[in-house]
């Protein structure tokens, strides 16, 4: 099969949010478009995104969202700036999704419904006569001479000269992840960076912490630091599981932690469970405390400021017993206990694995990707969206953000 530069087809593999944004644009400039996808339906990750609701932007300027991307914030920065959050509310808009920000951050349809936000999407692709093949699985890419020519599925093939690879990430087997868009890539000659869970739980060694199990902190800060790497999210909810932790603060350090357990047994964390008293003011909050409420005990007076449960624990790691006068607290123990409360030690073991990851850390490697275009250096014609690339950010839309706005630059 030789490529055609007549063939104006676009095959885009993957029917989720990124691979519809694409579907879509590719239609408005006059390509015919077919989508590929494995599951019976589109969106199916779509549906379950921000609990049901599509947590799919927030409201950061452009530049703000840019740098939440960390070190991948350089290779993503064409996209985001070709889709910034304002322009996805208005692209949305023009689709008939209204959207609001009941909290001035966190962007959400006015419908609160993902699957309003799905529908839409589908109905626009079809208006375009975009044609979708539903449980069709992509075998392989077929290239020639370094271009693309087409692709075959388990359906048959098809001959195009652009191809759109937004197969989504490993997160979430039962709502179709896997790794079978990096297989693609990899036959095509790509590096794929190793994947591993982020935005997931974390599961720690300490028994305490599963005794706790069900208690959230609202404002807490959350250390990683190993040789090599540090990493730091918060302030924010925490949450205690029967295996761990998670909330938004876990889960913000999750991918740094399932990178380094990759190459290590354990990750030491700490958590600041008061990051609005810094360590220098706990001195004297102790040493008022000493003189206000003497008779107190200890336990009575963290229990004004953490849930009972974590209080018994901080003490008891402090070796200061819970029944302890607050004006007789030695000073070693002063010390133990302000070191408790500011850098709360935590050792993770492992992470609740892709079957509880929001997002796929690694993937195809940025620097055979141009990001101008996000077409291959490798292969012409063939072009990455969401979250296939080697590209992850924190919590709060961000994810689904690069989906779409990735997804809209591929098919440029």
């Amino acid at each position: 099969m030789r490529p055609d530069p007549n063939n104006t087809t676009l095959l885009v593999v993957g029917a989720g949010a990124a691979g519809l944004i694409a579907g879509l644009v590719a239609a408005r400039s006059g390509a015919r478009v077919i989508v590929f996808e494995q599951l019976p339906e589109a969106g199916v990750r779509l549906l379950a995104t921000g609990g049901g609701h599509c947590h799919f932007a927030n409201t950061l300027g452009a530049e703000d969202l840019i740098r939440r991307f960390g070190d991948k914030r350089r290779f993503a920065a064409p996209a985001l700036r070709a889709m910034t959050g304002t322009r996805l509310r208005g692209f949305f808009e023009e689709l008939g999704i209204a959207s609001h920000s009941p909290d001035g951050f966190h962007v959400f349809p006015a419908s609160d419904s993902a699957r309003s936000v799905r529908n839409i999407l589908l109905q626009a692709c079809r208006k375009l006569s975009v044609e979708f093949r539903f449980n069709s699985r992509v075998e392989g890419l077929q290239i020639e001479r370094g271009r693309m020519v087409g692709i075959e599925t388990s359906l048959g093939t098809e001959s195009a000269s652009r191809v759109v690879l937004a197969a989504g990430g490993a997160g979430y087997p039962s709502l179709g992840g896997g790794e079978s868009g990096f297989a693609l890539a990899r036959r095509a000659g790509h590096t794929i960076v190793p994947l591993c869970p982020a935005l997931v739980p974390l599961v720690t060694r300490e028994p305490w912490s599963g005794t706790l199990a069900g208690v959230t902190l609202p404002h807490v800060l959350v250390n990683m630091a190993f040789p090599g790497g540090t990493c730091t999210a918060g302030p924010g909810s925490l949450l205690f599981t029967h295996k761990g932790i998670s909330g938004p603060v876990a889960l913000g350090v999750s991918g740094a932690v399932a990178s380094a357990l990759m190459t290590r047994e354990s990750v030491a964390v700490t958590m600041d469970l008061c990051p609005e008293r810094p360590l220098e003011a706990w001195q004297g909050t102790v040493e008022g405390w000493r003189r206000e409420h003497g008779a107190k005990t200890v336990l009575a007076m963290l229990g004004c400021l953490l849930p009972a449960s974590l209080a018994r624990v901080v003490l008891n790691l402090a070796q200061a017993p819970t029944d302890t006068k607050v004006s007789r607290l030695s000073r070693e123990q002063i010390h133990r206990l302000i070191a408790m409360l500011t850098n709360l030690p935590l050792t993770v073991t492992g992470t609740e694995g892709f079957g509880k990851a929001m997002v796929t850390r690694g993937g195809v490697a940025l620097g055979e990707v141009c990001p101008r275009t996000l077409e291959s250096k490798i292969v012409r014609g063939l072009f990455f969206a969401g979250e296939i690339l080697d590209v992850d950010g924190p919590c709060g839309g961000f994810n689904l953000q690069w989906a779409f706005s990735s997804g809209f630059l591929a098919a440029q």
